[in-house]
């Protein structure tokens, strides 16, 4: 070996130490603008996304990403298995649009392939607003379909219904409502926002069947 190369060669080996040293430590930045953040395992399995509006994805299953034109406005992130399907999320928006308010937020977690069976829900409309937590009954099975080598989600199979509310109400009253596994209200414990309260007991057709009133 020439002086020259042993040189070049040594300087090149100073390079590699250098750069696994600096690879090993932790990096530190006041500010990161990024768009999208994608945090993968090291065999590259992606675990958990964040981004913006315009970057925000739809769901996954293995690995793959289906669009969900229903998400157009939303920022958060999406958690995912460990094997590649989305298992809960929280995104948020907040806009106003001709003076008209359109915000909310939502914390998620979802049944293995199914959707979500636990929410925490903000949505706000202006006069208008519900801040609650949803329980809901999600059927066994997945709720994504490979058809003629197109993955898509089965509005069927990620039905069920919502068991149980627990929050506030747009009319601004406070509210538990127990629902049956078709969604139907059976019992209604409410304080409405002038201090009146009541427990109502309905039937399988949403009728009211008997109420006890409390005093405000």
């Amino acid at each position: 070996m020439s002086y020259w190369q042993g040189i070049v060669t040594g300087a090149a080996l100073a390079g590699m130490v250098v750069a696994l040293t600096a690879a090993a430590k932790p990096q530190h930045f006041s500010t990161i603008d990024v768009e999208r953040i994608n945090v993968r395992e090291p065999d590259g399995a992606l675990r958990m996304v964040i981004a913006g509006r315009d970057r925000f994805p739809g769901s996954f299953h293995k690995g793959e990403e289906i669009p969900r034109p229903d998400r157009c406005f939303p920022t958060g992130m999406l958690f995912l298995n460990e094997e590649g399907a989305k298992n809960g999320g929280l995104k948020g928006a907040s806009k106003s649009v001709d003076g008209k308010t359109n915000a909310g937020a939502s914390l998620t977690f979802d049944r293995y392939e199914s959707d979500q069976t636990l929410q925490l829900l903000q949505n706000d409309s202006g006069n208008r607003n519900i801040a609650a937590l949803i329980i809901s009954d999600r059927p066994a099975g997945s709720m994504f379909e490979n058809k003629e080598g197109k993955l898509e989600i089965l509005r069927s199979a990620a039905g069920g219904a919502p068991r149980l509310f627990a929050g506030k109400s747009m009319d601004r009253a406070s509210v538990i409502m127990l629902q049956d596994e078709r969604g139907t209200p059976r019992i209604l414990l409410k304080i409405d926002r002038g201090g009146t309260g009541s427990i109502n007991l309905l039937v399988s057709t949403g009728n009211i069947i008997r109420s006890i009133g409390l005093e405000s």
